[in-house]
């Protein structure tokens, strides 16, 4: 039942992290909705193509969320190991390392259009973290799982 489990973790887990990147993407890029419309070619109500222009854009504009929340995955390896599934932890750990990753980053010179204030980077790094923990994180680890017993009257 472990190695099946081993092998369940090494699917679920890689999955849970590109849905936390989406997650923190689409926060970044609704907080500034306004500047990814403009980006995109401004007028809605003309169907040119601006929505694969939309969409090439997230995928494009994730790229830096991916490099901002890669200290993330040193708490993703503690929750694996010690079977951490506090929802807490996984939130906290989504908006620390997405506040790591935009310092450190930040200093190299290339400002993010969408992660240009403090507020905006920690909700993206808390949506990306509780994402995560709904995904993968509630059960984190190779423990098994406890289920309470049914009682029966």
């Amino acid at each position: 039942m472990s190695f099946g489990r081993l092998l369940l973790r090494f699917i679920v887990v890689p999955v849970a992290v590109a849905l936390a990147v989406a997650s923190a993407a689409l926060v970044a890029f609704t907080a500034n909705w306004n500047k990814f419309v403009s980006m995109v070619g401004g007028d809605p109500s003309v169907s040119d193509g601006s929505l694969m222009v939309g969409l090439a854009l997230v995928l494009v504009a994730s790229i830096p969320t991916v490099w901002m929340l890669t200290p993330g995955f040193i708490g993703v390896l503690i929750s694996e190991v010690f079977s951490v599934r506090s929802w807490m932890f996984h939130a906290l750990n989504g908006g620390v390392s997405i506040w790591v990753g935009w310092a450190t980053l930040g200093a190299v010179g290339s400002p993010f259009e969408f992660y240009g204030s403090p507020p905006i980077v920690l909700a993206a790094g808390l949506a990306a973290g509780f994402v995560y923990w709904a995904v993968a994180g509630w059960n984190a680890g190779l423990r098994p799982i406890r289920v309470a017993p049914a009682t029966t009257r």
